[in-house]
């Protein structure tokens, strides 16, 4: 007796150490997943800063560009020069980014300022990023080191531009500042404490800024950490686990290093705040566990309790089977139930309605039959992927119905497991028509890339598909032709036909640009107010300027009277196109303003025609030498 009572207190003794392996085993994996999805987090919170600051660059970077471009064409000419002064205080009035702009000369004496009237003759060459472009002939823009107003107090970034003299010498730098609010404000909405911290990098390790604020990490330099030696120069993204030079905190970190702008965004928590986090999770579960050693204790009836959990499992799963039943019969979305080969075990009475096929004819029949050849391809990569341990998977394809119209459908693809074994035990598989989301994403994509009054693509998209073209031109051998064409004298047409008139007679020139385009793959938008651009790709310069020519001749055949552009006197355009070779490693900007130089070309030799941005004479006589 005494050693049936042993052996009883053994098996007790036994499963209760069982039970406390398994629960400390859990309790260290919930750790593990705690400090993983911390990490992930961060590295997801430090792309979205990153992505965010890359955002703020380029609408900082596009008017700091044109004005650049302006500075240089004003080098000498005083009166241009008032005129890009004024040019300046215009584009901060309107610009909801800029807090101001400033404009250097090659001394780094201060010429003009938006911000402050009488400022004009101090001395910025002591400045950090005027010392930068003074070494650097890059003309890049570039975020400076952080500095506060003296005035309020409020901190702002620096970006400056370099301006070059025509022999490649330092002309002068182009300054424009952001208030850090809107950096600092994006940031607060992931929650800015003691336990969490944020941070910009630039380039070179210094500290663009750090939240929460810190006087002593504005603009510190920390390419001398590991975290940045060790990690951030050597990989776009990660995480890293760090002991803070500023406040102490031992704190775990995502990074993202933006490939655009260099800028490095950084998300940190403290380790003591997950481990809190993990202490009030593992509260309920050690209970959990103590209260197993109890029930250890009725393990001389564990065969009657299992005998109880089978019933109550059947009944569990009769219960859910009737309710997955009543709930797939009302519900407008078909729901299947297949095998892990694919075959139909139930189909619900949505599939008349979505499948045309009745509910007994589907069933027996497998998911991979009457699909073209892409959809069937990728109802097996999902399958395969379900039958590997993913849980769910989702996909999108289309259908044709009787009618000859073709649907959208959407499927989730689930996989159902046993609760003993964790084994797949089936398929779940609920597909809903998704077509008028579809045409809706459609409609909203044409809307996002096209101009509204000239239905031509719009200026961002134009700006992808350059770029796009030009990565091509050096991975396939192939050459870009850019052509820019402009009303002539629109500002009088519209001053003497009126706006409404003008937005006719741009969206007729529109028109007519297209049909000159067949068969040349070329793309044509909108640029900006008159100014109207085409993209043609693998399209030398001598085609190109065919193409200008028929472009510029169909809008002289539309014949659209404008009685002070003479002497024709009815509407023209003036164009300028540039070709990109392979050899050249142009970019996008050097591709415009060499178009852009052959229109001011066209414009300066009498309008209505079209010019290649070198000069016609000098290429004749290399030829002739040739």
């Amino acid at each position: 007796m005494k050693k049936r009572s042993r052996l009883r207190l053994a098996v007790v003794l036994a499963v209760g150490a069982v039970f406390a392996c398994l629960g400390t085993w859990t309790e260290y994996t919930n750790w593990q997943r705690l400090v993983q999805n911390a990490n992930n987090r961060q590295m997801e919170t430090a792309r979205a800063m990153a992505l965010h600051t890359d955002d703020l660059m380029a609408l900082a970077q596009q008017p700091l560009n044109d004005l650049s471009a302006h500075a240089r064409e004003a080098l000498g000419d005083e009166s241009k020069t008032q005129l890009l002064f004024e040019e300046m205080l215009r584009v901060v009035k309107t610009s909801p980014l800029l807090r101001s702009l400033a404009y250097a000369d090659a001394q780094g004496r201060l010429l003009q300022s938006t911000f402050a009237a009488n400022s004009a003759g101090i001395d910025l060459s002591n400045r950090e990023y005027f010392q930068f472009h003074k070494a650097n002939v890059s003309t890049q823009a570039r975020f400076g080191l952080p500095s506060q107003s003296q005035t309020n107090g409020r901190w702002f970034l620096p970006i400056s531009q370099r301006i070059d003299n025509p022999d490649g010498s330092l002309a002068g730098v182009m300054i424009a500042t952001i208030d850090m609010d809107h950096f600092s404000h994006f940031i607060e909405t992931f929650g800015v404490n003691e336990e969490n911290a944020f941070a910009l990098l630039r380039e070179d390790g210094a500290i663009l800024l750090r939240l929460p604020m810190d006087l002593k990490a504005m603009g510190a330099n920390i390419a001398d950490s590991a975290l940045y030696r060790d990690e951030i120069m050597k990989k776009l993204r990660g995480n890293y686990e760090y002991v803070s030079r500023f406040d102490g905190a031992k704190r775990i970190s995502g990074f993202y290093r933006s490939p655009e702008t260099g800028v490095t965004a950084i998300a940190a928590q403290t380790k003591d705040s997950i481990f809190a986090d993990w202490l009030k999770q593992s509260k309920y579960p050690w209970l959990s566990i103590i209260l197993a050693y109890l029930i250890g204790t009725a393990m001389a009836v564990r065969w009657i309790r299992q005998i109880e959990l089978r019933e109550i499992w059947d009944q569990k799963v009769a219960a859910r089977e009737a309710e997955f039943r009543l709930i797939a019969n009302a519900s407008t979305d078909v729901i299947e139930k297949i095998s892990l080969a694919g075959i139909r075990q139930y189909v619900s009475p949505a599939a008349e309605r979505i499948f045309e096929q009745s509910t007994e004819s589907v069933i027996g029949t497998s998911v991979l039959e009457n699909r073209d050849d892409q959809t069937r391809s990728t109802w097996e990569q999902a399958l395969a992927k379900v039958r590997l341990g993913s849980s769910t998977e989702s996909i999108l394809y289309r259908r044709q119905r009787m009618d000859g119209t073709t649907i959208w459908l959407e499927s989730v693809i689930s996989c159902v497991r046993g609760d003993d074994t964790n084994e797949p035990d089936g398929i779940v598989v609920i597909t809903r028509d998704v077509t008028r989301h579809q045409m809706m994403k459609q409609e909203l994509n044409a809307l996002a890339t096209t101009d509204e009054l000239t239905r031509l693509f719009n200026k961002r998209y134009f700006n992808t598909q350059l770029s796009t073209m030009l990565t091509a031109t050096r991975a396939d051998q192939q050459s870009v032709s850019l052509i820019l064409l402009d009303l002539d004298r629109f500002k009088v047409y519209n001053d003497t036909y009126g706006h409404l008139a003008g937005d006719c007679a741009l969206r007729d020139v529109a028109a007519v640009i297209p049909s000159q385009l067949i068969g040349t793959g070329g793309l044509a938008a909108r640029y900006g107010g008159e100014e109207l651009v085409v993209l043609l790709p693998n399209i030398g310069a001598e085609e190109t300027a065919r193409i200008a020519e028929n472009i510029r001749k169909a809008v002289a055949a539309l014949g659209i009277a404008h009685a002070e552009n003479l002497p024709w006197g009815h509407v023209t355009v003036s164009c300028g196109y540039a070709t990109a070779l392979p050899s050249q490693s142009l970019s996008e900007n050097d591709l415009i303003a060499q178009a852009d130089r052959a229109l001011y070309r066209a414009k300066a030799a009498g309008r209505n025609q079209s010019q290649d941005y070198e000069d016609n004479s000098e290429r004749k006589r290399a030829r002739s030498r040739s």
